[in-house]
């Protein structure tokens, strides 16, 4: 205990400490390697340079579109503040308008709706849903300036005959945490609360749940993206998104041959080993290469088709992978054609997952630019062998 003590004391470090100093060094040393080597080192240099480079002008431009956005939504609660607390005293035209706007956030039909407003005094008119009645009239009567409602329209039970409620839509405002992306402002407040959470000392249950939470707040501000989408959990064939387009030099005619057809998918898709179609036509039976060349399997059934212009599918319900893609074809001057493609698919593990593919080299993105660059120089080729054929 003595020695440990002094060994310490001389500037010595523990077991953990050397470990960690040790892959310190290593990590620095292969890092010096990789960009001096003498074969490679200059490209790894400007490639590195470049990316800093990228990264600078992201950041950049990060930082500009959250200075303007903190500007604007400071304005917008300083405004909101004046208006419920300086808004009591209005003409009856603005206050006509501030009835209207908020009737639209709590009436589905608000066209089938008439306001008249006279000395702060508002009646409703017209026409609306009965489940919606009471909610609207408790809104109207919290808006500033209103001195009283009178409803003097109609509630009616179900649409039935009346024609102005047929249709239509409530839509609510959505609170900022549940909606599907945040604002620059948002996600810079939930990494700061996260920051806070993590570095709070709390006894040890309640720092592990602050920490946890912190940790969630961090993964969901940086990646921009629900979290059933991060973890899979729910989020349907729509965990990532991922798109890719190229020009072809064919026409849409020869171009549509290729991609309708399952079967020659293997020709210009290295990682399709086989497609077979079901005695209907109705389901394709997929054999692909999966992570570190696994053969997986699967089932896709189309969903809908557009001769010459639009394919898309779905895999069948069950599959490991949920997934989802639609093929556009369009026209380009010169006789050429782009072939657009959005893939939509749910990985195990979310998108958390998709980001683990991409480290292990299986990149679903990096893959189907790659499928559409070999269905380019496939369908050219075809293209030049009918034109000398002809010849």
């Amino acid at each position: 205990m003595r020695v440990s003590t002094d060994y310490r004391a001389a500037g010595g470090r523990s077991g953990p400490g050397r470990a960690v100093t040790a892959a310190g060094a290593f990590c620095a040393g292969a890092a010096v390697a990789y960009l001096c080597d003498p074969v490679r080192g200059r490209s790894r240099r400007a490639r590195a340079r470049d990316k800093a480079a990228h990264a600078t002008h992201k950041l950049r431009d990060g930082l500009g579109v959250l200075s303007r956005d903190l500007g604007n939504r400071s304005r917008g609660l300083a405004a909101a503040v004046r208006y419920r607390f300086s808004g009591r005293s209005v003409d009856d035209r603005v206050l006509h308008e501030r009835v209207r706007a908020e009737l639209g956030r709590h009436v589905s039909h608000s066209h089938a709706v008439d306001v008249l407003v006279h000395d702060g005094i508002v009646t409703l008119a017209g026409d609306v849903l009965a489940a919606e009645d009471e909610r609207a009239r408790r809104a109207i009567r919290r808006v500033p300036g209103v001195r009283g409602v009178e409803a003097v329209w109609t509630a009616h039970r179900e649409a039935g005959g009346t024609s102005r409620l047929h249709g239509g839509r409530l839509r609510r405002p959505v609170p900022e945490l549940l909606q599907v992306q945040w604002s620059p402002t948002v996600r810079f407040l939930a990494g700061t609360a996260a920051v806070v959470l993590w570095t709070l000392r709390l006894p040890s249950p309640f720092s592990t749940a602050a920490r946890g939470m912190a940790a969630v707040l961090a993964v969901r501000a940086a990646a921009n993206l629900p979290l059933r989408r991060l973890t899979g959990i729910n989020a349907g064939r729509r965990g990532v998104d991922v798109t890719a387009a190229v020009t072809v030099n064919a026409s849409p005619a020869a171009v549509w041959a290729l991609v309708s057809d399952y079967s020659a998918f293997p020709k210009f898709m290295p990682q399709v080993y086989e497609v077979r179609l079901s005695d209907d036509g109705r389901i394709s039976h997929w054999l692909i290469s999966g992570p570190a060349g696994t053969p997986v399997r699967f089932d896709a059934s189309e969903t809908r088709r557009v001769e010459g212009r639009e394919l898309a599918w779905k895999s069948a319900e069950g599959e490991l992978i949920a997934h989802a893609g639609t093929l556009r074809l369009a026209a380009v001057p010169g006789g050429r054609t782009q072939v657009q493609v959005r893939l939509s698919y749910n990985p195990v593990a979310g998108a958390a997952g998709h980001v683990v593919a991409r480290l292990l080299g299986t990149d679903p993105e990096r893959r189907l630019r790659q499928s559409l660059a070999m269905l380019k120089a496939h369908a050219e080729e075809a293209a030049l062998q009918q034109v000398a054929a002809r010849a």
